[in-house]
């Protein structure tokens, strides 16, 4: 499925745009992010049981850590890594590009 918006004059000019300003950019030079979040305590959504009957257990609402992880990779490598307990905020993700990704760069 894609975004209703996906198919608007507005949306396909901007990409249009977009794929103007980047078509002569090296695919070496370009360095991609992502940032994920794992949940360490989270329970499993299935369960096994004997032929004929059923698993009923509570589930808890959550518990356990949250341990976040950022990364940037090129086309040939992991350029940096962070992880840290908690959520991404602001100031993580400024320690991150000062600390790991600009010296890699």
């Amino acid at each position: 499925m894609r975004s209703s918006q996906a198919a608007t004059p507005r949306v396909q000019n901007l990409r249009v745009e977009y794929w103007e300003k980047v078509r002569n950019l090296e695919p070496e030079n370009l360095v991609f992010l992502d940032e994920a979040g794992v949940i360490l305590g989270l329970t499993r959504t299935h369960a096994r049981s004997q032929m004929g009957t059923r698993v009923y257990e509570l589930k808890p609402f959550y518990r356990g850590a949250k341990v976040t992880v950022i990364g940037a990779i090129s086309l040939k490598k992991v350029v940096a890594l962070m992880t840290m307990n908690n959520s991404m905020d602001s100031q993580a993700f400024d320690v991150f590009i000062e600390k790991f990704l600009v010296p890699q760069l």
